[in-house]
């Protein structure tokens, strides 16, 4: 059976707080939820529980993003040396806390991670992350209206843009989907003062299979162990 499973983020419109212009973001978009000062996530979840009741597998031919406008940035000054934005996207068969998010803006989850001890980076492997899409975006200045020492306003263009999907069949019972961004620390008088991302839709095409007895019965022990060790 073919299926085609599909997630949907809503748009993220972070402004900078006028009555706390050094400290704090805020957000103007629903289902938004803040784990630091500069880090946030959108998160969801797809139900397989109905394909495993039935003992039936759940595999993947393919994901892709779509977009539903424009990321754009505005700012009284900007300093690009620390006025990135990273957006990390992914859809994974186990949860994630929310350091662990944290710590996939710094090293996409399922890879050795980066030798930084003070980070809870989990026990992922690339079996656990069906789709993954990770971008570090900078304005373009081409666009934007006036120089980066005056305030002006841009269009967002991705100087990093990896994907890391596995595509791996799963019998998990859901898939846990998050969208993690990291902005710039807000400003007011001097600094960025506005984010504008659109709502983002992932879609997997998804085949559901019934497989012989015992390799169902290994690929459900083996889903079982891997939320565990996470």
């Amino acid at each position: 059976m073919d299926r085609t499973l599909v997630v949907e983020f809503p748009w993220f419109v972070a402004d900078s707080d006028k009555l706390d212009p050094v400290a704090s973001w805020v957000l103007s978009a629903t289902n938004t939820r803040q784990i630091s000062n500069t880090v946030y996530v959108q998160e969801m979840k797809l139900d397989l529980s109905g394909y495993i009741q039935s003992d039936l597998t759940v595999g993947f031919r393919r994901s892709f993003e779509q977009e539903g406008g424009t990321d754009f940035m505005f700012w009284e000054s900007f300093d690009s040396n620390n006025d990135g934005l990273i957006e990390n996207t992914f859809v994974s068969s186990v949860p994630f806390n929310d350091d662990q998010l944290i710590g996939s803006l710094l090293s996409c989850p399922g890879f050795i991670p980066y030798a930084f001890p003070s980070f809870d980076w989990g026990n992922f492997n690339r079996t656990h992350l069906i789709h993954g899409r990770y971008q570090l975006m900078y304005p373009n200045s081409t666009i934007g209206a006036g120089a980066f020492t005056t305030p002006g306003n841009a269009a967002l263009m991705s100087i990093t843009d990896t994907t890391y999907s596995s595509l791996e069949p799963t019998a998990a019972d859901c898939l846990y989907c998050y969208r993690v961004f990291s902005l710039p620390t807000p400003g007011f008088e001097s600094g960025v003062t506005k984010v504008s991302l659109p709502a983002k839709r992932v879609i997997l095409d998804a085949f559901i299979v019934e497989e012989p007895d015992l390799e169902y019965m290994m690929r459900l022990k083996r889903s079982y162990e891997l939320a565990n060790q996470v």
